[in-house]
């Protein structure tokens, strides 16, 4: 064998030198049928032990895709139909606390305001330490 190459085997390592004479001569049209129906006999089993590997890794691989496909649309379906009610309570809701909120610092601004009117008119006033 050739161990250069990562103990591959090459064609002439496989085939017997004493059997290259003999293969030279042309087989006849009853050993190429024969050798054919061997061969694709030998596939076909080869591919019969191969095609439930192929088919188990295939649905591995796409079967979760083709569910979450399938869930995406049904998602995206719910959320067309209820996004709309949602968006409209949530609009609700954000003006109603946004409207809290304006509220809470007018009231604050005012009081910071009257407070500091309040301070300007008693500085305005003369002191009774007389």
């Amino acid at each position: 064998m050739n161990h250069d190459d990562l103990d591959i085997p090459v064609l002439t390592d496989i085939i017997d030198n004493t059997a290259a004479p003999a293969a030279a001569t042309a087989p006849d049209a009853g050993q190429l049928v024969a050798i054919e129906q061997a061969l694709a006999e030998r596939l076909a089993a080869e591919l019969a032990l191969q095609v439930p590997v192929l088919i188990e890794a295939a649905l591995r691989e796409h079967l979760p895709q083709a569910i979450g496909a399938r869930f995406q649309a049904e998602l995206l379906n719910v959320l067309t139909n209820a996004l709309p009610a949602a968006a409209q309570a949530a609009a609700g809701e954000l003006s109603a606390k946004v409207a809290y909120e304006v509220g809470g610092l007018l009231e604050q601004r005012l009081q910071e305001e009257v407070r500091r009117a309040l301070a300007e008119e008693i500085g305005k006033l003369p002191s009774s330490q007389s």
